[in-house]
C-alpha cells in the first residue's frame, strides 16, 4: 500500500469545507443532532462522493456509500458529522474524511480488497443536544427503544419533532436498517481526546475497549425567595444544594479513582428562572459517570445517589436524579485490534494499545455482534470538544494508511 495513494491536501480541504458549516466565531464549530447544520455537512459530503458511489439513506438520515452494493459482505468504516456546542473541527469528521480517504487509495491501487469497503455516516452522535448518544448508529443497528425519541433539548423540543423538521421519517424502530449478516466488520479512525498519545509522542493508537456512561439528569427543588428579606437560616436554596452536590460528585469520583477506573463529570449547570436578587428555587444539572468496570461504576453510582440524598435531607430540598441513560463496556473484537496493530506496526509508526474514555458508534456494532475496531490519532495536549482540538497531519495521514491497510487484511 504506497502513501502515494493518499491525498492530505485533499483531507484538509474536506475537514475545512465542513468546519465551514457551522463554524463559530471562537473558531469552533456548533453542528448539533439534526438541525439544519448536520443537514448541510450530510449535503457537502454527498457532493465529494465520486459518481461510482451508489449512496443510500436510511430513515434515520444515516448515509451509506459504496461502489458495490451487491456484494454478499462488505467492511464497514465511517463516524460522524455532528458536534457539540462550540466543539473542535476533528471529532467526527475526521473520521469520515480519512475513512473516504482511506477506501478511494484503495480504489487508486492495484489491489483488491476480499471485502468491498462501505463509508458510514451516522447522525446524532454526540448527546449535547437530546442527552442520549449515538442515536443515528444505534437506530442503524435496531438499538433504539420508542421512549428515547421522547427525548427534548433546551428548548423542549422532542426528538422524533426534531428529525420531521430535518425532513427524516423513521421506521420501524425494531428492525436494523442495514443488513447486519453483510457487514464484515466495522471501523473508525478517531482523535484520542484524552493526553496518552500525545505526552508519549506516539502517532497511532489501536483502542482495545471503550468505556460506558451512567448519567442522570439531576433537579434541585428549593424554595424561590427574595435575596435581601429572607434571612440565612429560613432559606431553602437550591443553588447552593447544587452547588454541594457538584463538588460531592467531583470529590467521589476523585477518590474512587484511586482505587479503580472511573470518572465523574458535571458538565452543565442551570439556574432556573435565577437572578442577582432571589434565592434560587430551581437548579438542573447532569452527572455522567463513565468506566471500563461496570460492577466498580454501578457502585461509584450507589455512592453518588447516597450523597445527594444526604444533602437533600440536610438542606431541607429536594433532588431528583432522573436516570436518561446506561450503556455497556465494550471490549473490542480482538482479532481486528491486533490486525489494526499489525497495520499500523507496517508504517513503521509508534504506536500502542489503550482503551477509549468516550463512546463512539464503534461501541454500537461490537455490541451487535459485529467485529469492531477502532484507531486514534493523537490530540495536541488532549484537548477535544473545544475550539482549539488540534492533531498533527502526518498522524492523520498514517492513521488514513492504516485504515487503508485494514480495507486490505483478510481478517474480517
Amino acid at each position: 500500500m504506497s502513501l502515494s495513494a493518499i491525498d492530505p491536501d485533499r483531507i484538509r480541504r474536506r475537514l475545512d469545507d465542513l468546519w465551514a458549516i457551522g463554524h463559530t466565531d471562537g473558531g469552533g464549530v456548533t453542528r448539533l443532532a439534526y438541525s439544519h447544520e448536520e443537514n448541510a455537512a450530510f449535503d457537502y459530503l454527498r457532493s465529494e462522493l465520486p459518481d461510482a458511489y451508489d449512496v443510500r439513506t436510511d430513515s434515520l438520515g444515516n448515509l451509506f456509500a459504496t461502489r458495490d452494493p451487491d456484494a454478499p459482505e462488505s467492511l464497514y468504516l465511517g463516524s460522524h458529522l455532528d458536534s457539540v456546542y462550540n466543539g473542535g473541527r476533528l471529532d467526527g469528521p475526521l473520521g469520515v474524511v480519512t475513512a473516504l480517504e482511506a477506501m478511494e487509495a484503495v480504489h487508486a491501487s492495484d489491489e483488491t480488497p476480499p471485502r468491498p469497503p462501505t463509508l458510514a455516516v451516522f447522525r446524532a452522535e454526540e448527546s449535547a443536544r437530546f442527552g442520549h448518544h449515538t442515536i443515528g448508529s444505534r437506530g442503524a443497528l435496531g438499538r433504539l427503544t420508542v421512549d428515547e425519541f421522547s427525548a427534548t433539548d433546551e428548548e423542549g423540543v422532542p426528538l422524533w419533532l426534531a428529525m420531521q423538521q430535518a425532513g427524516i421519517h423513521p421506521e420501524n424502530l425494531a428492525a436494523p436498517t442495514i443488513d447486519l449478516d453483510a457487514v464484515a466488520g466495522f471501523l473508525e479512525l478517531h482523535i484520542e481526546q484524552g493526553r496518552v498519545l500525545d505526552e508519549a509522542d506516539e502517532s497511532i493508537g489501536v483502542v482495545t475497549g471503550i468505556r460506558a456512561p451512567v448519567r442522570y439528569r439531576v433537579t434541585v427543588t428549593g424554595e424561590d425567595d427574595h435575596s435581601g428579606a429572607t434571612p440565612m437560616g429560613l432559606r431553602h436554596d437550591a443553588l447552593a444544594a447544587a452547588a454541594e452536590a457538584i463538588l460531592a460528585v467531583e470529590r467521589i469520583g476523585t477518590d474512587a479513582a484511586e482505587s479503580g477506573d472511573v470518572v465523574a463529570t458535571v458538565g452543565d449547570v442551570m439556574a432556573v428562572e435565577g437572578a442577582i436578587n432571589k434565592v434560587c428555587g430551581e437548579v438542573t444539572f447532569p452527572i455522567d459517570l463513565r468506566s471500563n468496570d461496570e460492577a466498580y461504576r454501578d457502585e461509584v453510582e450507589s455512592r453518588l445517589l447516597e450523597a445527594l440524598a444526604d444533602i437533600a435531607d440536610r438542606r431541607e430540598v429536594e433532588i431528583d436524579p432522573e436516570p436518561i441513560d446506561r450503556s455497556e463496556p465494550v471490549d473490542l473484537d480482538e482479532r481486528v485490534v491486533d490486525a489494526l496493530a499489525d497495520a499500523a506496526a507496517a508504517t513503521g509508526v509508534a504506536y500502542r494499545r489503550l482503551p477509549s474514555g468516550g463512546g463512539h458508534d464503534a461501541m454500537n456494532f461490537q455490541l451487535s455482534g459485529v467485529p469492531t475496531g477502532m484507531v486514534f490519532v493523537p490530540s495536541v495536549d488532549g484537548i477535544s470538544h473545544s475550539p482549539a482540538e488540534e492533531t498533527d497531519p502526518a498522524a492523520i495521514e498514517t492513521g488514513t494508511e492504516v485504515l487503508a491497510r485494514a480495507i486490505l487484511g483478510d481478517e474480517f
